[in-house]
């Protein structure tokens, strides 16, 4: 288990007013993803989540409306494999 994943661990950053530290930005995929798994609902709305790994792996910012919606469903992205429309591995291009 890394530090960020134990609810005991006290992080060195947490979010500040609903914002996220300009440090986060400087971490690779793995560890942004598991700061946003514990911090998203500290976050305020309007924060921009574009340039981070938020919910995959496969893409920067968060999944679309749609896909979150059809993976709470239990269907679409979760069967097929691909996390949402903005999978960069090019499902949904021609």
């Amino acid at each position: 288990m890394t530090p960020l994943e134990d609810p005991a661990y006290q992080p060195k950053h947490p979010p500040v007013d609903g914002k996220i530290p300009d440090v986060v930005a400087r971490w690779g995929k793995a560890s942004q993803l598991r700061w946003f798994r514990r911090f998203a609902r500290d976050l305020h709305p309007l924060e921009d989540l574009a340039p981070y790994w938020v919910t995959s792996e496969h893409h920067q910012g968060s999944c679309c409306l749609s896909c979150q919606w059809e993976a709470y469903e239990d269907m679409g992205v979760v069967m097929d494999g691909y996390c949402c429309c903005r999978d960069s591995r090019g499902k949904w291009t021609a």
